[in-house]
């Protein structure tokens, strides 16, 4: 199947006889969510995560990698409140509403999160017979790795992209309790003192900057493009409004994030990429999101013996291998464990 790409000059009409908007799948999604993955994939993969195999090409160009995370956080901002929009959801509804994203999102993490521990322990007890990864670990610092509570104790993650998920669950709770208000029946000075209201929380003493809070003005991008993408509020509004968030995160956060989120709502709005590679890559791109260490890891440690890493040619293609053995054992991951789960959370949800 290949890539189509699609040019938008402006939202797309609903008519009556089509799906509610809720109900209707927005493309390009898959195609951005792909990037995303991709990028911190190989932010990852050119620096730390492969020590044996970082090499003098891949490390430059991929520096800004890390920034697919916040491309995530502006995709959840949109993707979020249209879940529910039409379904006349409101703030009593929170239990199933917040049961679908805990069925959808925990139980992949924390197979992930046994995995990594699993490998953990094969490293300390058979291969290097002594106790590194795991010598330090906990407890209690598992059961708050499991309820995403880290940023406000004193451990560190197991998994260490599990710092997202906490800042999705926050903004999950947030809209969970204020999605009427924000998005359903409230105007757009709602939606703009709401996540204003949000952001200021971040300067309240919390343990970590890791928050919900301190991004916040990304998944409020996210949300404002939904307002004009459902034809809630006018082009001239959307515009004055995207502008007000881009601005705050260029000071809270810097340009290149605020770039990344200003590009992100613009692929939302005007471009849509879809079918292709970065379809497929895309649907799975949370359990690739989840396993791509962990699995990169073992690729190089295998690899390594095989090709030796002695010339730069040679750490690039040993690179190349460990994202390719990771996207297959993502798609494993997806269609074993991510996707049984998905079609629990719907039968059992809302």
């Amino acid at each position: 199947m290949g890539i189509t790409t699609t040019i938008i000059t402006g939202p797309p009409p609903v008519s009556s006889e089509e799906k509610p908007l809720a109900r209707r799948h927005v493309e390009g999604l898959d195609f951005l969510r792909a990037i995303a993955a991709l990028s911190v994939c190989l932010y990852h993969f050119s620096g730390v995560a492969l020590p044996k195999a970082t090499n003098i090409y891949m490390k430059p160009a991929f520096s800004y990698g890390w920034a697919g995370v916040d491309m995530f956080f502006v995709i959840s901002g949109f993707i979020i409140p249209y879940s529910l929009l039409g379904k006349n959801y409101a703030a009593k509804q929170i239990g199933p509403y917040l049961l679908k994203r805990i069925i959808r999102i925990n139980p992949p993490a924390y197979i992930a999160m046994v995995l990594v521990l699993v490998q953990w322990g094969i490293i300390d007890y058979l291969i290097n017979h002594n106790r590194v990864y795991t010598g330090n670990i906990s407890w209690q610092q598992v059961v708050h790795n499991l309820l995403f509570t880290v940023p406000f104790t004193q451990y560190k993650w197991v998994v260490g992209i599990f710092w997202t998920l906490a800042i999705e669950f926050q903004f999950y709770i947030f809209i969970g309790l204020f999605f009427a208000q924000l998005f359903e029946r409230g105007r757009l000075w709602q939606f703009i003192l709401g996540f204003l209201a949000v952001n200021a929380v971040q300067y309240l003493p919390f343990s970590d900057f890791r928050n919900f809070f301190h991004f916040s003005s990304l998944f409020a991008m996210g949300g404002v493009t939904l307002l004009y993408y459902s034809k809630r509020i006018e082009l001239l509004n959307y515009g004055a409004t995207l502008l007000l968030f881009s601005a705050l995160s260029y000071f809270q956060l810097g340009w290149v994030i605020t770039a990344v989120g200003i590009i992100t709502v613009f692929f939302i709005v005007c471009v849509q990429v879809k079918g292709g590679v970065f379809a497929t890559i895309g649907k799975m791109s949370y359990s690739f999101y989840l396993i791509h260490v962990l699995v990169g890891t073992t690729a190089e440690f295998v690899l390594i013996k095989i090709i030796s890493p002695d010339t730069e040619l040679k750490k690039v293609t040993i690179t190349v291998l460990c994202i390719a053995t990771a996207l297959i054992a993502s798609f494993v991951y997806y269609r074993l464990v991510e996707q049984p789960f998905i079609a629990l959370a719907k039968k059992y949800g809302r």
